[in-house]
């Protein structure tokens, strides 16, 4: 801190303490830090501009903007504009991990309609300056890069470049993808996910259908969910019999019953789980597991009698 006068300003009142205020040259969050907890609402507004010229001038230190966003829950409303108009006026202002999770409360709960905005607005445009750059991040070369930018994607709900990220060679990251687009929910993304249920790779295939199942199996991804259930792997064609519990029962019922035929004990067993919802109220679902209870596999047998009790 660099004072310009050396002689102290003993003068009590406000008016002492916005003078003393700026008297400090480059102030630091640091150094109005007192100000502005001041019990006086223009100090703390005179620290806030202070802190606001800083940025301006280009000498702004590290806390600058997380202390102007904490601002925003300043119980005064003045207060709360001064700090709302300077995150407004300073677009390349820097946040931390505080001031993200200030502007996040302030967008949520802020004490006016003008904070809940400002704080929305300042936070659209950082997730749009991180998405960029987690979008290029896609490009590197190593593929656990290209998986953590796609879950920093998910978590921005950037869903576009999220999709772009479903061609990707690695299969890792078309898994991540898959899962992503579960946690979005979004309807643009069941073209996507449809693509992925079809992928060569029966890893990819699986986490497809796991989205689809956590998404309800909707009518887009039905056909491919019900197509994998004859998969040439048992994971595959597994992870299909269990999806398709979550499906409506036109869809699922005659596949699952297909499934209770299988050459694997373990599909076999997820077909009975998944068709056990319907043992009270489809007949052709009562006389197949009746049916099973004549299974080679002991614990077919036992899940087939609990479907039924």
């Amino acid at each position: 801190m660099t004072v310009i006068d050396s002689t102290p300003v003993t003068q009590p009142g406000l008016l002492a303490r916005v003078f003393d205020l700026h008297r400090i040259d480059r102030p630091e969050p640091a150094d109005v830090e007192p100000y502005l907890r001041d019990p006086e609402p223009e100090v703390r507004a005179a620290a806030l501009k202070a802190l606001a010229r800083t940025v301006r001038d280009g000498h702004a230190a590290r806390g600058a903007g997380d202390a102007l966003a904490w601002a925003l829950a300043d119980e005064d409303a003045g207060v709360r504009g001064v700090a709302a108009a300077a995150l407004r006026a300073l677009p390349d202002l820097y946040l931390g991990d505080d001031g993200v999770r200030a502007l996040l409360l302030a967008a949520a709960r802020g004490g006016d309609a003008a904070v809940r905005e400002a704080a929305a607005a300042l936070l659209a445009e950082l997730a749009a300056g991180a998405a960029e750059l987690y979008a290029h991040a896609l490009q590197d070369d190593e593929p656990h890069v290209r998986v953590q930018a796609v879950l920093a994607l998910i978590a921005l709900h950037a869903f576009a470049e999220v999709a772009e990220a479903a061609d990707d060679p690695a299969r890792e990251v078309r898994v991540a993808v898959a899962e992503g687009l579960a946690r979005l929910a979004l309807p643009a993304g069941l073209p996507v996910l449809e693509q992925l249920l079809a992928d060569h790779d029966p890893v990819v295939r699986m986490a497809a259908i796991d989205a689809a199942a956590e998404l309800g199996v909707p009518e887009p991804l039905e056909g491919r969910v019900v197509t994998a259930t004859a998969h040439a792997s048992w994971q595959v064609r597994r992870r299909a019999v269990i999806a398709l519990a979550e499906a409506a029962p036109e869809v699922a019922v005659q596949p699952l019953l297909r499934a209770l035929r299988d050459r694997i004990v373990d599909v076999r067993r997820s077909a009975v789980q998944s068709l056990e919802q319907w043992a009270t109220d489809r007949a052709e679902v009562v006389t197949a597991l009746t049916e099973a209870l004549a299974d080679p596999d002991p614990g077919v047998r036992t899940q087939v009698r609990w479907a039924l009790a």
